[in-house]
């Protein structure tokens, strides 16, 4: 009898094994889909910053990828073969660009290519992204597209980050383009190339998320393949006892196996291409995904389907051969060995390598570079072997102290069989590690400040922008037009005085500050002095009366501030007012911003969409743990149905079976997220030392609110477990060798 028949005549009439074989479809669909999807993410990365960062981060100095650009020197004089260019930002809608101011040299040519155009904007001209050109031509001209000129072409969806992204390449004189006081420095540039990775820190968390993602995905597909193991093997007994040797049961088990697998390979194949389009909906940057980021080659599902099948099967194959069935019924149990105090070695290792690397960061970057990925993923693998000896000697300590039936029986069979009762909860184990290291080092990111109004904060739609030109003259022409624009409600010119970015204040005429949200204060002689964290901490005025001798001596020596009230019922009035300032000649070196432009410049802060990539993580491994621990119950349930039978025979009374069970749930779901946050919280504090200088905080209410729902999720499927032993044991036929 072949294989192929022998398969068809075991489940041919056996409904449970139907079922059993649909979820083991259901899972390693699940898993396969979760993979590719990852590992196309993964591989997209880099691609996205390549041609993306070639108008801003790739400018900065001292990169060691770059070698075609150099600091603008004020008597450099451009060659055809070079370009001057400045990068900046500007802001329409609350929603960042990024600018790109160029020159050409003096014959108005050059050799420098664009990405994305074979254009080089003159002065006066401009180059927009796809999604720049499309919100220029859905606004009035005087709300956004007479900020940069005369638009002569649109760059290449492939120079750009994503569908979203808005850039603008911008021309103007050599003398603006050395005057911009950007964070990066003004360039020569020879040509235009990006980055793989905005810095190396992005590049570790890139592969650490990948890898804290696909592990847990992985081990879900090697926990649904087991599931009816020990059905399988009362039918593979079966077998036996019509002739069959134990090396055509092990074949037939590894058909089994590898053609469901295969099936729900090829499944997971297909989730994965109808998850894409969701998948593209996911900002990061700048931009979500296109499409083609997310469509990667083929061989990535071939050799996911090939790998996941005979690995599948290869397993089947080997646990039949080593299982020693028998003609007359399942296999023998057999008393595991203990676990060894080597099997900690692993986690060992791992921790170690975690734990050094904030200290070696100071002096080897690079070798961090691999040293973190490598330990982190040494310590999630290495507590699957970690886990088994903590649940042993966790179970030696409670076996002493038992005082029920119940007790005594469930921490017996956990001594003697720790790696079967810990490989029910190894799925809960790795996701919540998982989450534990998303949730705590995704604290470190900044946030974003709340915008408060009323009771003496700024006004939210309130404009800061700060000339380079102190002209009393080209400022009251500026005030003028700005006063003219429909929807300005409040320009006020006010003086800084101190460091504004710290403790400085900031000189304004009382009537004025008022009318843009700070509090009535009586000031003799009209002018208030505020601390400048009311413009940007958004923090409650408390302005003070000044003299008229300080306002002289601040009118004389300090920088010129412009605050622009508008209208909050006028959509339009903010972009009509920023565009007036970029357009003035007071030499504006960044975008006029507002409270709440500011807001959203920080939502879109790479460290804040990592953060939120986090939180996907977390619902992610969370989904895992879910589905791994409803399937590894009913699997450790069905493989002891006999013994559970033998017990009822006995006369073991159904409480006292259903405590036994869930001792043997609790006991190994306790000791294993005790390790699993303990080692979450150690690991993120490593990873976040290891890559920047900042520090862990405490996570948010959301991951609390998950872990609780983990613990719920552990206690439900202890209750379920044993309602459900009760009733599968109810009329169970009894067979033993």
């Amino acid at each position: 009898m072949s294989r192929i028949a022998l398969t068809r005549l075991l489940v041919a009439n056996d409904r449970s094994a139907r079922r059993r074989l649909v979820g083991i479809v259901a899972g390693v669909m699940v898993g396969v889909a979760l993979f590719l999807m990852l590992l196309a993410a993964a591989q997209a990365f880099p691609e996205r910053s390549m041609r993306s960062t070639w108008a801003s981060i790739a400018l900065q100095p001292g990169l060691s990828q770059q070698s075609s650009h150099t600091d603008l020197q004020p008597d450099h004089v451009l060659k055809d073969s070079e370009l001057a260019v400045a990068s900046g930002f500007d802001i329409v809608d609350d929603q960042p660009i990024t600018v790109l101011r160029v020159a050409l040299p003096e014959s108005g040519t050059t050799s420098v290519r664009v990405p994305g155009s074979d254009v080089v904007p003159k002065q006066g001209e401009y180059l927009a992204s796809p999604a720049l050109a499309k919100r220029i031509a859905s606004l009035p001209a005087d709300q956004l597209g007479d900020r940069y000129g005369k638009q002569v072409g649109v760059l290449a969806p492939d120079a750009v980050e994503g569908p979203d992204s808005m850039v603008a390449v911008v021309g103007t004189d050599p003398g603006t383009v050395a005057s911009s006081q950007s964070y990066i420095p003004p360039q020569v540039v020879t040509s235009f190339q990006g980055v793989p990775y905005e810095n190396e820190a992005y590049r570790i968390a890139t592969l650490i998320g990948a890898i804290a993602v696909l592990v847990p995905a992985l081990l879900l597909v090697g926990i649904v393949t087991d599931l009816g193991a020990a059905q399988r093997a009362e039918r593979f007994a079966t077998l036996r006892l019509i002739g069959a040797t134990p090396q055509q049961v092990a074949r037939t088990a590894a058909l089994e196996i590898g053609a469901t697998t295969f099936v729900g390979a090829l499944a997971g194949v297909g989730l994965y291409l109808a998850m894409i389009p969701v998948a593209t909906q996911i900002t990061l940057g700048s931009s979500r995904f296109y499409h083609s980021d997310l469509l990667r080659s083929p061989i990535n599902g071939i050799l996911a389907v090939a790998t996941t099948t005979v690995g599948a099967a290869a397993v089947a194959w080997w646990r039949t051969r080593r299982a020693d069935i028998g003609p007359l019924g399942g296999s023998r149990e057999r008393i595991e060995r203990r676990p060894r105090l080597i099997s900690l070695a692993p986690v060992i290792l791992g921790l170690a390598g975690l734990v050094s690397a904030p200290t070696m960061a100071q002096h080897e970057s690079t070798l961090v570079a691999y040293l973190l990925p490598a330990s982190f993923l040494c310590t999630m693998l290495g507590m699957l072997w970690a886990g088994p000896v903590l649940t042993w000697w966790v179970a030696r300590g409670g076996r002493a102290l038992a005082r029920s039936a119940a007790q005594v029986i469930g921490f017996n069979r956990i001594t003697r069989h720790p790696r079967a009762v810990f490989k029910a909860v190894a799925g809960v184990v790795i996701a919540v590690y998982a989450m534990t290291v998303f949730a705590v080092a995704i604290t470190v990111a900044g946030g974003t400040r709340d915008i408060t109004q009323g009771g003496g904060h700024l006004n939210p739609t309130t404009l800061e922008a700060t000339p380079t030109v102190g002209d009393d003259e080209i400022l009251d022409s500026a005030v003028d037009r700005l006063s003219a624009v429909p929807g300005v409600t409040t320009v006020a010119v006010g003086r800084m005085s101190g460091d504004p970015r710290k403790e400085g204040q900031v000189i304004l005429e009382a009537d004025k500050t008022e009318a843009l949200g700070a509090p009535h204060v009586e000031s003799p002689d009209g002018s208030v002095s505020i601390s400048t964290r009311w413009l940007y901490k958004n923090e409650a005025a408390s302005p003070s009366p000044i003299s008229a001798e300080e306002q002289a001596a601040a009118r004389e020596q300090g920088p010129p501030i412009l605050l622009v009230g508008t209208d909050p019922a006028d959509p339009g009035a903010v972009e009509r007012a920023r565009t007036t300032l970029l357009t003035s000649d007071l030499g504006l070196s960044t975008s006029p911003t507002s409270p709440s432009s500011i807001r959203s410049i920080q939502g879109s802060a790479m460290e804040n969409q990592f953060a939120k990539l986090g939180y996907i993580g977390i619902i992610i491994a969370a989904s895992i743990s879910t589905v791994s621990l409803g399937v590894s119950t009913a699997a450790a349930l069905l493989g002891r149905r006999r013994v559970l039978s033998l017990l009822r025979l006995v006369g073991m009374p159904p409480a006292t079976l259903r405590a036994m069970v869930s001792y043997e749930t609790v006991l190994p779901a306790a000791t294993a997220l005790i390790m699993s946050i303990g080692l979450g919280w150690l690991t993120a504090w490593s990873l976040v030392g290891g890559v920047s200088s900042r520090r862990i905080g405490w996570p948010s209410p959301g991951y609390w609110l998950v872990l609780g729902t983990c613990l719920v999720l552990v206690a439900v499927a202890t209750v379920v477990s044993a309602r459900y032993g009760r009733r599968m044991l109810a009329g169970t036929t009894v067979r033993f060798e």
